[in-house]
């Protein structure tokens, strides 16, 4: 496709937002995120491990409530719901979700910690690079998502067009967690899924965004089987669509009963340093916005591309705002306010 028309589509996009402003809620895993960056400064004299000096730290809302928040900032009317921690993480998670401009329907559950991550990153020669990541997380009672599975039934609300299941292998996403499924149909919703677990393969949802390493173990594959192939044998076993995530050769889209040998590649663009964390979300939450809009499967893939090499190049949880898109690709940004 051709960068004018994907001019056309992202104007679209934004007249019909303007419109008729899209709902949508969001339901699955809550992290805290971290990110951590220093300058190299040598080993430590005692331990010798490596020094980070000149360090800054920022704490930013990932997962559910990270997809939750790029919806809100392109212009939908979002719902968030999750599970969180009685502890500082949970505190401090909560109190960042109170100053976004949306609804958020936490379910605490008492002596589990809030899954958090710790992004370490380092400056140099002109350069930030990831050199390790910290997970924190434990597996979450059954009974938590049974009431999650609650909370959503009261609070859904009317109109809502489309339900995210967003499951990042934390366990908010687990058996009990299928009953949403039934009731996002109930309201005439359609579904999309991050399924990093197998909990949900084969499940009635609509579309499903994932990666080549997912895509595998969705389908019990081995690690040198083609995702591409996998992703058509998916879309056409399960009648679902498949956005395959493919880094910076961008997103492989296969429609739903796809009877050909292969999907259709919407082709991202070259980017030198590029960190792909969060990549995956923005790209969830175009899908969203394009099921909800009724916009054909390869625009949304087309679309998706934009937005997920501009995440990549702000290190992941970067804030992307339509503007952000106009000047990416030379239009003109006042178009956006």
């Amino acid at each position: 496709m051709t960068q004018t028309n994907r001019h056309g589509l992202i104007r679209d996009m934004v007249r019909q937002l303007r419109e008729h402003p899209a709902r949508i809620a969001v339901l699955g895993d809550m992290i805290l995120d971290n990110s951590i960056e220093g300058e190299p400064r040598g080993f430590h004299p005692e331990t010798r491990v490596p020094v980070l000096g000149d360090a800054t730290s920022q704490e930013s809302v990932g997962g559910a409530a990270n997809i939750a928040a790029a919806l809100q900032r392109l212009g939908c009317e979002v719902t968030l719901f999750g599970i969180i921690g009685s502890d500082l993480p949970g505190r401090q998670l909560e109190n960042l979700l109170d100053r976004q401009p949306f609804t958020s329907h936490l379910v605490t559950e008492r002596g589990w910690p809030t899954p958090r991550k710790d992004w370490i990153y380092r400056r140099h020669e002109g350069r930030v690079e990831m050199i390790q990541r910290i997970d924190y997380d434990r597996p979450l009672p059954a009974k938590a998502r049974e009431e999650l599975v609650g909370e959503f039934r009261a609070r859904c609300p009317e109109g809502v067009q489309v339900v995210i299941l967003a499951d990042h292998g934390l366990g908010c996403i687990g058996t009990e967690t299928l009953a949403v499924i039934g009731l996002a149909k109930q309201r005439g919703a359609k579904l999309v899924a991050i399924p990093r677990t197998t909990v949900l393969r084969g499940q009635p949802v609509d579309a499903i965004v994932i990666n080549a390493v997912e895509m595998r173990k969705l389908a019990n594959a081995s690690e040198q089987a083609d995702p591409k192939l996998l992703a058509t044998r998916y879309a056409r076993e399960y009648n679902q669509h498949v956005f395959l995530t493919l880094f910076d050769e961008g997103v492989v889209v296969c429609p739903a009963g796809l009877r050909e040998a292969s999907g259709t590649l919407c082709e991202g663009y070259p980017i030198e340093n590029p960190d792909w964390m969060g990549a995956r979300d923005i790209t969830t939450a175009i899908v969203a916005l394009g099921l909800a809009q009724g916009r054909g499967l390869v625009d949304i893939g087309e679309i998706s591309v934009v937005f997920r090499h501009l995440v990549a190049g702000q290190r992941g949880n970067g804030r992307v705002l339509w503007h952000d898109v106009y000047r990416f690709l030379g239009m003109d940004a006042a178009e956006a306010r």
